[in-house]
């Protein structure tokens, strides 16, 4: 699961909100709440820890098996030049110490949308271990240490086909940003194949953005 797109900007860039052909889903964290402390910690079997520099080719190994687009070792450095101090969060399955889900919390402005905007982004969880819920914690988890860093606008960009990581995404607090033309109408798809409240009076729409 991904809240990226493969073409995204450089780090310390300030993206453009239009992005033709495809624009992706983006869903935002509700001001004045925080995760719920029940999805801070990992089950039993996993440990939850902070990202380092030896983690990368776990990295590597994760997103590619998880098809989540072309990964080097100079696209590693790439993003994690834009993570907030403590913003990256790592699962560790125990039996194998393998580095099995991974989520960032970046300092990532979209220009005119999220202008002062933080990004949870580089979701990913091993299908080897589904079912422990290691989506829902590190994104919540991340959310909360971007939330501990000072930040008052927190998205994420996803996209409609990926209906576990929305689910997830959901049960965790974000909600859909309406932030252009055509969005409800796709909410309107996925919350019926998630078989989850349509409620789109509830969500942000374009003329209401974080800030």
């Amino acid at each position: 699961m991904t809240s990226q797109d493969f073409d995204a900007a450089e780090p310390g860039s300030v993206a453009s909100a239009d992005e033709p052909p495809y624009r992706q889903l983006r869903m935002l964290w509700p001001a004045g709440i925080r995760p719920a402390s029940a999805l801070m910690h990992a089950p039993r079997g996993y440990q939850l820890r902070g990202g380092a520099d030896d983690d990368a080719e776990a990295f590597l190994q994760l997103m590619a098996r998880v098809d989540l687009g072309t990964w080097d070792d100079e696209k590693v450095l790439h993003w994690t030049t834009t993570v907030v101090l403590g913003g990256w969060t790592v699962v560790v399955h125990e039996a194998s110490d393998q580095l099995v889900a991974t989520c960032m919390g970046h300092h990532r402005p979209i220009e005119d949308l999220y202008p002062e905007g933080y990004e949870v982004g580089w979701i990913a969880a091993s299908p080897d271990h589904a079912g422990h819920g290691l989506g829902r914690i590190i994104t919540a988890v991340a959310t909360a240490r971007l939330l501990d860093a000072g930040a008052r606008c927190i998205y994420l960009q996803t996209d409609d086909f990926r209906l576990p990581a929305l689910k997830s995404y959901l049960d965790v607090g974000f909600v859909p940003h309406l932030w252009a033309e055509g969005m409800q109408e796709r909410w309107r798809t996925i919350c019926t194949q998630l078989q989850v409240p349509f409620t789109p009076k509830e969500w942000p729409g374009y003329q209401s953005v974080g800030h």
